[in-house]
Order: C-alpha cells, then structure tokens, then sequence
C-alpha cells in the first residue's frame, strides 16, 4: 500500500530514518512538502503509525470533473460557448498597451496541454510530466481546455490574460486519473522553481516565477487538515506565496460536497454559476466542508465555456464545470494584478486572499441571497469593469490594502463583464 508520510515535529531526515526502520520501500521525499511517500504493508503501516512525530495518510485517487461538450459541430472559426475575447475585450483596450494579465504565471495541475494548439503557441512556457503517461500531452481533453481560458488567444477568440504563461504541470494520466501524491509531486515542483527563481533574483513578474496554481481537480473531503493535497497548498502558500485557486467541484447541489483541497482555508475555492443567468448552475458543489467552514469562497461562470479542443490545432468546444469557472478568476487575478503594477508599481502584488476581507465590497450576488458568505455563491461573483480607466493614480508605491480600497471600489463595475453576455 503507497502512504504519505505527515511529519508532525520530526525533520525529514528523522522521519526518512524511521521509514526505513519500519520497512518502507519505494520512498520519495519531498522536502518543501515536508512530506514523504513510501510502500508499506500492513504491518509496517501500524507499527509505524505508533511512531510520535508520524502521521500516515493512504494515497488517495484525484480526477477531473468533466461535464460533457454542447453536441455541436466545431471548428476553427465557429462561436461555440461563452467567449471570453467578447467578456473581457472591452476591458482590455481601456489601456495602452492592453490590460491582458502580463507578469502572472499560472501553474496548471491537470491532464497536460496540447501545447500546439493554434491559441497556445508560446503560452506554455515549462512542461512536466507527474503522472504515468509517457508525454505531457493532453489526451484526455481537460487541462488543454483550463490553460486556454487562462491565456489562450487567435483572432477574436482568447481566454482572460493572454499576457498570461503557463507551466502545464501533467498530474492526471490519460484517462483523466491521478492521485494525491502526483498532486504533491507537482506542487513541490512549483515551489522548487519559485525558490530558484528568487535565489537568482527574479521578479515575480518574470515567466519562471510561478504566482498561481491553478487547480481544477480534486478528491474527496476527508475533513483532516493533514490530508497530502492540502498540507501541499498550505506550504505552498504559507512558506512560498503562491496562490491557490481550486475548483469547488461538480457535486451539487448536495450539500458538502466541496473538493479537497478546494475545501481547505488557505484555497481560494471556486463555485459556478449559470453562464446566461445570474444563478448558481446546479451542479456546483456546495458547502460546508466537512470541517464547517463555508465555502465556496466565489464563483464564476461555468456553462458552456469556450475551451480549445485537445484533439486538432484549430479546434474549439464548449464545456462545463467549476474546472472552467476556475481558470476564469485565475486570470482576472492576473488582469488586476497587471493593473495594479501600472498603478503602484512592479512590488505590490494583490491576490484574492488580500481582497476576501472586503468581499462583500466588490461581489455580487442575487437579491434573494445572504449578503454575507454562503455555502452556495461564497461571496458572489468579483465584479471587475469599465470603470477601472478611471483608477486613481498612487500616492507612494507601497500603499498598503487598506489605502488601496478606493481603487478596489473603481474596480467592481459590472457592466464590462455583465454587457459581454447579455
């Protein structure tokens, strides 16, 4: 049986020591982690786990949450869902050059990219495989779709932040499997390449310093903070600074049905709503978690998403899901943070986790809902809009979140985002 080994005080040699004393085979240690994976049978499992400082956790699988494609005919110039060119241009050419998300790099956990994909020529940026398929591409047609809406872009059809790279970290075999352990593998990965990126002195601008993962894939809530997905998430964030953002799931409307690690507090989870209607689409996963804390924490559009086909170059279909609601805020993060720099300069950099404390600020969410967070809309859709022309110029380029609230308020007009659909 494959475990994850939870150091609780140990250092990871210590741990390693213990492992091999117990019988452990097949061991991999993942230092930022502070994890380690390793074989063991039934008996090494229990007489390990009485070990103080060790906590076992079984290898659990992940998969991707795939609603199917519209039955439509595809094809290289055909409008075949939501565009998201059509919601976001208007936006874009408010600045000289265009707000398109340039500086954010977007770690893409999923079934890999066709990464010849006419939208995603010089998009993706670094490519590895962590599961056990043999390439980093996408056969299974997932994550193809999740970088395209990111930063995908030809001629009239685009994804949010063309200015946007991405790393198409491969987690999900080809038949759209993984396990949390690849999830893991991939995160350490990411947080290696941001240590590396600042012992050589990059800017969190430059393309080899990841700032997001995005994740539109999970497992199931076992309600343990331990779990290995999310002790990953919380190193990743707590000691490396990367944001998270993770689907919410497609379970709904059950209640509790959030995602691990969509489920954990650090993870900026992401719910869906009607993409021609302002409700919650009805398969979006639903809080509590199995912990109690409400979630999702926002949502966004998540029917009928024009994605880049995995199958051919030049290629497009709609789909479905929270997977797609996902890479949409991922990539308005990377416009506003865009925005933010021009305002402010190259060193402030403002995430979702800086902005839920104003939340009930700057999302929307029906008249028939709690104003405060929920376990069906969180705090609503992030409202982001034509009137961001009009941002404020600084008064020092360290202004503190507290002094950026005025810029905040400039930034929730609806209309650019809302006019795009209607």
């Amino acid at each position: 049986m494959r475990y994850a080994i939870i150091l609780k005080g140990l250092t990871l040699s210590e741990a390693e020591t213990k492992c091999r004393l117990a019988g452990a085979t097949n061991m991999k240690s993942k230092p930022a982690m502070k994890q380690i994976f390793c074989d063991l049978d039934a008996g090494q499992a229990v007489k390990l786990a009485k070990t103080a400082g060790i906590k076992l956790k079984e290898v659990k699988k992940i998969t991707a949450g795939v609603i199917a494609p519209l039955p439509v005919e595809v094809g290289p110039v055909q409008s075949v869902g939501l565009n998201m060119y059509d919601v976001y241009n208007e936006l874009r050419q408010l600045y000289v050059p265009g707000l398109i998300g340039t500086g954010l790099t977007v770690a893409v956990l999923d079934s890999g990219i066709r990464e010849t994909h006419q939208s995603l020529v010089g998009k993706v940026i670094y490519s590895a495989c962590f599961s056990e398929s043999p390439t980093t591409n996408d056969v299974f047609g997932h994550g193809t779709g999740v970088a395209y809406v990111i930063a995908g872009e030809y001629e009239n059809k685009s994804g949010v932040a063309p200015g946007a790279k991405i790393m198409n970290m491969k987690v999900l075999n080809d038949v759209g499997e993984g396990t949390d352990e690849s999830v893991v593998d991939a995160i350490d990965a990411v947080c290696v390449l941001v240590a590396q990126a600042r012992d050589q002195g990059r800017l969190p601008t430059d393309p080899m310093y990841p700032n997001t993962i995005n994740l539109s894939i999970g497992g199931e809530d076992d309600g343990d903070p331990d779990n290995p997905m999310r002790v990953a998430v919380q190193a990743a964030y707590v000691d490396y600074g990367i944001q998270v953002i993770a689907a919410a799931g497609n379970s709904g409307p059950d209640l509790s049905t959030i995602l691990c690690p969509a489920c954990d507090p650090l993870v900026i989870a992401v719910g869906g709503i009607k993409s021609w209607e302002f409700t919650i689409w009805e398969q979006s996963s639903r809080g509590p978690t199995e912990e109690g804390y409400v979630k999702p924490d926002l949502v966004c559009w998540a029917e009928d998403i024009e994605v880049a086909n995995h199958r051919a170059d030049d290629e497009y279909e709609a789909k479905s899901g929270t997977s797609f609601a996902t890479p949409i805020l991922v990539g308005v993060d990377g416009l506003l943070w865009d925005l933010t720099r021009r305002v402010y300069g190259e060193n402030i950099r403002v995430t979702y986790h800086d902005w839920l404390q104003y939340a009930a600020a700057y999302c929307i969410k029906p008249e028939d809902t709690p104003l405060d967070k929920d376990n069906t809309y969180g705090y609503g859709l992030p409202a982001v809009g034509s009137m961001v022309k009009q941002v404020m110029r600084p008064t020092a380029p360290t202004t503190a979140i507290s002094e950026m609230m005025p810029i905040m308020m400039l930034m929730i007009m609806m209309p650019a985002m809302m006019g795009g659909i209607s």
